[in-house]
């Protein structure tokens, strides 16, 4: 009994000589004069542990944790205390030591940092303490990451290395000495100004170069002096010249089969002819045509609706006769692509003598000569 007194005695010998209490209330460890609450003139070891569940709770009785299970894994952590026992300052670090996904959850409805979750993706880790708070508050924030995260505009972060790449998701402007640049929310892209200006709410690209000419150039291979840009019919623009060549070799003819319009007892527009033109690109076009028609006095027409007319005969005679002139040429401008129908029209009610009967035979074609 006196043997294991003195072995006792001895030992609280030992750990007096190792603590020194100052009179500020300050407790050393290994010093003398310890400066902080604490002081520990010497390492520090705190709980390790390894976990391979792909679930864990944290406790009070972790510190460091490691991962080394085989699928995405849930972590959580406690709830908070709100008056005894509460932990504010208590830390955890997580580390992911596999190359699948770590969730850290705090208990609903707390945060961290303002969020519901954190994510520590592979090989990485995080370290978050306790802020003393409860409720929807933010109870835990975050003291480091070495995590890899997308930002929400076109960066991405791995360690600490910042790399561009990642989804242009907000409003980006990028201004250098006047030199601008303007991604917007709506898709418009911007270049020279980061302004939409009068008459662009539509754009979707808009070129600003102030006073300067030269704002846009276009190199496909297609470009030569005087060309201008066009397009086919699914949007695909390519350099043209505005003038078509080969111009008597690129006639283009009507289609259908011609009726005759002018059997009504009366007079009036809108009468059908079966005919009509396919004009397969904007453009000025140079029409010809031609029919013959024997009547009494009238006035006879074919137009397109919109366009103008394409052959109009006019009287010239109160007994029965072929209208002139036969053969008639016209310039129209087309704006837009399509099959236009061919209408006839005449002023009184006269039924020719013959249609079609005489020289020449009814014929319309057509050729593009101008963008």
């Amino acid at each position: 009994m006196r043997r294991n007194f003195t072995t006792l005695l001895k030992t609280l010998g030992l750990l007096v000589s190792a603590i020194t209490f100052a009179q500020t209330g300050n407790v050393g460890i290994n010093t003398v004069t310890p400066g902080s609450t604490i002081d520990i003139n010497g390492s520090v070891a705190a709980s390790y542990k390894t976990v391979n569940t792909a679930s864990y709770n944290l406790t009070s009785t972790d510190f460091h944790v490691s991962y080394n299970g085989t699928s995405n894994a849930i972590f959580s952590l406690p709830s908070a205390i709100n008056g005894v026992g509460n932990f504010k300052g208590r830390i955890y670090t997580i580390k992911n030591n596999t190359n699948f996904t770590i969730t850290i959850n705090p208990a609903a409805p707390e945060m961290i940092n303002g969020n519901t979750s954190v994510l520590i993706t592979a090989n990485q880790s995080i370290q978050v303490i306790n802020t003393g708070l409860t409720g929807t508050a933010s109870t835990w924030e975050i003291i480091t990451a070495n995590n890899t995260t997308t930002a929400s505009n076109g960066l991405n972060m791995s360690g600490t290395d910042i790399k561009l790449g990642g989804t242009l998701s907000q409003d980006t402007d990028i201004a250098t000495t006047g030199n601008n640049l303007s991604v917007t929310g709506t898709g418009k892209v911007l270049l020279g100004t980061t302004t939409v200006p009068a008459g662009a709410a539509g754009a979707k690209i808009v070129i600003d170069n102030g006073t300067t000419n030269g704002a846009l150039q276009i190199k496909d291979g297609t470009q030569q002096l005087g060309y201008v840009l066009t397009s086919d019919s699914n949007g695909l623009a390519t350099w043209s010249s505005t003038v078509t060549t080969a111009f008597a070799n690129n006639w283009t003819s009507y289609t259908g089969v011609l009726a005759n319009p002018f059997t009504a007892p009366t007079g009036g527009g809108g009468l059908v002819t079966a005919v009509s033109l396919t004009i397969p690109a904007k453009g000025w076009y140079f029409i010809r045509s031609g029919v013959a028609i024997n009547s009494d006095c009238n006035d006879y027409f074919f137009y397109i609706n919109g366009i103008g007319d394409v052959w109009r005969s006019y009287c010239g005679s109160n007994s029965a006769a072929f209208m002139f002139p036969r053969d008639q040429n016209r310039v129209l401008y087309f704006a837009t692509p399509g099959n236009y129908t061919v209408l006839a029209g005449k002023t009184n009610g006269i039924i020719p003598a013959s249609f079609n009967a005489g020289n020449p035979s009814f014929y319309l074609d057509f050729v593009k000569f101008q963008n």
